[in-house]
C-alpha cells in the first residue's frame, strides 16, 4: 500500500468529491492538535455546524473562535464535556438542534509510561475509562440520538481514532495504551456487525505518527516518520463520506494512498482485509 505523511493531490481530488453541506459533525478533543486539523478538513467541505468537545472550556471555546474567523460559513459550538460522564454526554447530546451526521472519536488519554510492575494503578485504568469507557459512552449517546431524531440523512458515522500500538509494535511501559486501544479496535469491529449498516458504520483510524503531547509522553515519536497533522485531518473527513464506506468495521491508516484503496475496494471486502485476526489460528469451534 503506498503511504503518505502530508497532503498529496490524490486524496485533494476525493476532497473535492465530498460535501458536508447542511450537515453537523461532532469531534471529541476537538480543541487541540489534530482535533483542530480535523475540524478544519470538514469546515473546508462545508460543514454546517461542527460541534466541538473537550473537558477544558477555556481551550474549545478559544479553538472554536479561532476556527469560526478561518471559516466563516461554518458553525463552530464549544462544548465543555468529560466523555467518560454519563452525565455530561447526556447534557451534549441534549443541546445539539440535530443529529451529527459524523462522529469523531479522537479524545483519549495515554497512562504515563511504566514498566508494568511499578504502575499507579488508577492510572492505569484511567486509560481504558477514557478511551474505551469514553468513547462507547458517547457513541452509544450519539446512536440514541439519532434514533430520536423523526427522520436523519443516511446512516450515521462514527470514526474512532486508534493507534498502531494495538496491534503491532510491542512498546515497552505502555500496556495500559496499548491494550485500551486494542480493546477499543475490537469493539468498533464487533458493534459493526451489531448494528444494522442502515442505522451506522464505524471505522477505525491510526492517525499516523503525529506530533503531539501524547506522541511525545510516548518517547518513540523521535524514532519514526512523523505525520502532518493536516493529512489526518484531510483523510478523516473523506473517511467520513458515502465514497470511504466499504472500510466499515475496518482499521486503516491515515497515511494509505485513497485511491489504492478505491482500486482495490472489492478485494478489501471480499477478504475481509483490515481487521482483526489470530496469525496461524485456522481451527474454527463451531459446527
Amino acid at each position: 500500500m503506498k503511504q503518505h505523511t502530508s497532503r498529496y493531490a490524490g486524496l485533494t481530488a476525493a476532497l473535492q468529491r465530498v460535501d458536508y453541506s447542511g450537515k453537523t459533525i461532532l469531534v471529541t478533543g476537538g480543541g487541540f492538535g489534530m482535533g483542530v486539523d480535523m475540524c478544519r478538513s470538514f469546515a473546508a467541505r462545508k460543514a454546517a455546524q461542527i460541534v466541538i468537545v473537550g473537558r477544558n472550556a477555556a481551550r474549545v471555546q478559544t479553538s472554536a473562535a479561532e476556527l469560526a474567523e478561518e471559516y466563516p460559513e461554518t458553525k463552530f459550538t464549544p462544548i465543555a464535556a468529560d466523555i467518560s460522564s454519563q452525565d455530561d454526554v447526556k447534557r451534549l447530546f441534549a443541546s445539539l438542534d440535530s443529529s451529527p451526521a459524523v462522529l469523531v472519536n479522537n479524545a483519549g488519554y495515554m497512562p504515563a509510561p511504566t514498566p508494568f510492575l511499578e504502575i499507579d494503578m488508577d492510572d492505569w485504568w484511567a486509560g481504558y475509562q477514557i478511551n474505551v469507557y469514553g468513547s462507547v459512552n458517547v457513541s452509544l449517546a450519539y446512536l440514541r440520538h439519532r434514533a430520536a431524531q423523526p427522520s436523519v440523512d443516511g446512516p450515521g458515522v462514527v470514526i474512532t481514532l486508534n493507534t498502531i500500538a494495538a496491534y503491532h509494535f510491542p512498546l515497552p511501559a505502555l500496556s495500559a495504551y496499548a491494550s485500551s486501544k486494542a480493546a477499543l479496535a475490537r469493539w468498533s469491529e464487533c458493534v459493526s456487525v451489531d448494528v444494522p449498516a442502515e442505522t451506522a458504520r464505524f471505522i477505525s483510524l491510526h492517525p499516523g505518527a503525529v506530533m503531539t503531547s501524547m506522541g511525545e509522553r510516548a518517547g518513540v515519536i523521535d524514532s519514526l516518520v512523523v505525520t502532518e497533522a493536516s493529512l489526518t485531518g484531510d483523510f478523516t473527513a473523506w473517511l467520513g463520506s458515502e465514497e470511504a464506506s466499504f472500510l466499515a468495521g475496518r482499521f486503516v491508516w491515515a497515511n494509505w494512498d485513497c485511491d489504492e484503496l478505491l482500486a482495490r475496494k472489492q478485494e478489501i471486502v471480499e477478504k475481509e482485509f483490515y481487521k482483526t485476526a489470530l496469525n496461524g489460528a485456522e481451527t474454527l469451534p463451531w459446527k
